[in-house]
């Protein structure tokens, strides 16, 4: 897979997507660092960074006595990082191009590792674990937040077009080999790479029109759905009805939505 062959892209519509999703989640994101016990002067290593807005962050949490290793395999989101990291003045943000497969770091030169939709990806989430905690102190720290069940998500009340167009994700999922669900394996890999594990919390939130929820759940559809129709997943009327949904009239106060579960994974190296 190439550097820039991300799902939605890396253009500046991506951008802007990935920077309201990271609002959406951050919240949550920094509860669980300190829930994993991350701090201040820590070496934290951020895997699949993406443009960097958790990077940024983490060093915040690390402070410029501790370090952020930013491993992104798009040159494109850690030129838009270390632009960033400059005019914030961040000097302790490293980035580090490639993929999570090819990551070389020093034995025990990492205090705690972080990812976020990464390892629903990859080719082999265990052979990728595995190479991830390679440079992980014993007793450092992997947390994760990952899909436990992606088609979860509903429209309330329940919409046939909606439940279309999550059908279809869910074929393109598997036929890009993403283990989307990759939380139930969690422990089966967990127990494989020697990490105990300490946490795993399910995530369901909801909201009504207009709220963090509904925001995330729009902006991805509305840029990932039209994808799908020269794949023969969708037509282009599913496509229109599925979009439709989210406008109004039929978007009225007593529509809510359910997201995606999550869940929250801490893991321990023994």
């Amino acid at each position: 897979m190439k550097s820039e062959d991300y799902v939605l892209g890396t253009d500046a519509q991506e951008l802007a997507r990935l920077s309201f999703q990271h609002e959406a989640w951050v919240a949550h994101a920094y509860a669980l660092w300190q829930r994993a016990g991350l701090r201040t002067g820590m070496t934290v290593l951020d895997l699949g960074a993406g443009p960097g807005f958790t990077s940024l962050d983490l060093a915040q949490v690390v402070g410029p006595t501790g370090k952020v290793i930013a491993r992104e395999r798009s040159a494109r989101f850690l030129e838009f990082l270390a632009a960033e990291s400059r005019r914030r003045g961040l000097a302790w943000i490293e980035p580090s191009l490639g993929d999570v497969e090819t990551l070389e770091l020093p034995p025990d030169s990492v205090d705690a590792l972080y990812a976020r939709w990464l390892f629903c990806w990859v080719a082999d989430a265990g052979v990728a674990l595995e190479r991830a905690i390679r440079p992980l102190k014993k007793g450092g720290v992997v947390v994760l937040q990952e899909y436990l069940d992606w088609s979860a998500m509903k429209l309330l009340p329940r919409d046939p077009a909606f439940e279309r167009g999550v059908e279809a994700c869910m074929h393109s999922w598997k036929a890009a080999n993403a283990t989307i669900d990759i939380v139930e394996r969690i422990p089966e890999l967990a127990e494989r790479c020697g990490l105990v594990v300490e946490q795993l919390a399910p995530i369901a939130r909801s909201g009504a029109v207009g709220s963090l929820e509904w925001r995330w759940m729009d902006e991805f559809f509305s840029q990932y759905l039209p994808k799908l129709v020269p794949a023969g997943l969708l037509s282009p009327r599913e496509l229109e009805a599925a979009l439709a949904v989210w406008r109004e009239p039929r978007s009225g106060p007593s529509r809510r939505c359910v997201t995606p579960t999550m869940a929250d994974v801490v893991l321990r190296k023994a």
